[in-house]
């Protein structure tokens, strides 16, 4: 388990959401009935069940009562609470990132740190956690070229600090696949992807890193680009999470059937990928290709 800030935070979350839904589901109420006792929507109870919030003080207070909690109860909740909220502010919680990102492209932040093991699936981009400064600007430059230089440069800054997972005292355990596309497209020219393969090729060779290409011989595989990312978490207990690239942002699903799903899906890409030491050797070719 990671030491950064915020990295349990998510899981108390969803202890509490847990608790809470347990309590009244022993109540025999629905998550309307507490909307309605709260007037909130139930939208708000479902959150908070989901792990996506903690109450407010007068909301965990009325719901406790409304479940009818005993004495442990409500003070075990309350630690768990105090406990996810002890921890020191995340760079992700800058103003500025925070008005970046919406919704879960936000929330993906603190997947993302509270992570034991991601299996990424890259298609015609280079991994995220794998980009050079230099590549990240290139890509930011044609993608977001309508934003503003600030916003963009904000972008840039997020997607480097996220690296700091793989490099952390407990890293990230990444097994990454990405399309031969992704590795021979020339982004932000010649010396640009030069520098980026190198990365790679240093990169792969870590423990904790492993990276795997799709060839253009494996046929229909090698065109799949959809980006596809699983997140696992330290303990049993702890529901894997999906998350997939949309026009709006990120969107993250714990639901089984789609985390088993994804997993199929990935396992099905993995078949036809070369191995770790085929990937390296080929990067370092495609390197040499453009000098």
């Amino acid at each position: 388990m990671s030491v950064n800030v915020n990295t349990n935070a998510i899981f108390a979350m969803r202890e509490v959401g847990d608790d809470l839904q347990r309590l009244r589901k022993r109540a025999s109420l629905r998550q309307d009935d507490a909307a309605a006792k709260l007037k909130v929507s139930r939208f708000t109870i479902s959150k908070i069940e989901r792990g996506r919030a903690f109450p407010t003080d007068q909301q965990l207070a009325r719901l406790l009562a409304l479940y009818g909690a005993d004495t442990e109860q409500r003070a075990a909740i309350k630690a768990k609470i105090r406990h996810g909220k002890s921890f020191g502010r995340a760079w992700w919680e800058e103003p500025r990132f925070r008005k970046l990102f919406q919704g879960d492209s936000y929330r993906y932040f603190y997947v993302e740190d509270a992570a034991e093991r991601i299996s990424v699936h890259s298609g015609t981009y280079v991994p995220g956690l794998l980009q050079t400064r230099q590549y990240v600007e290139a890509i930011a430059s044609f993608g977001q070229k309508q934003e503003s230089t600030e916003r963009r440069e904000t972008f840039v800054e997020s997607r480097l600090r996220r690296q700091a997972v793989l490099t952390r005292r407990h890293p990230v355990v990444l097994d990454a696949l990405c399309l031969e596309s992704a590795l021979r497209a020339v982004v932000g020219g010649p010396v640009v992807m030069r520098q980026q393969l190198r990365h790679l090729a240093t990169a792969a060779r870590r423990q904790n890193i492993t990276l795997r290409m799709i060839p253009y011989t494996a046929g229909a595989p090698s065109i799949h680009g959809s980006p596809l990312t699983i997140i696992d978490f330290p303990g049993m207990e702890n529901q894997s999470i999906v998350s997939q690239e949309r026009i709006t942002g990120e969107t993250l699903n714990d639901d089984p059937g789609e985390v088993r799903r994804a997993r199929r899906k990935f396992a099905d890409l993995a078949e036809h990928a070369l191995s770790p030491e085929e990937t390296i050797q080929r990067i370092e070719e495609f390197e040499k290709e453009m000098r």
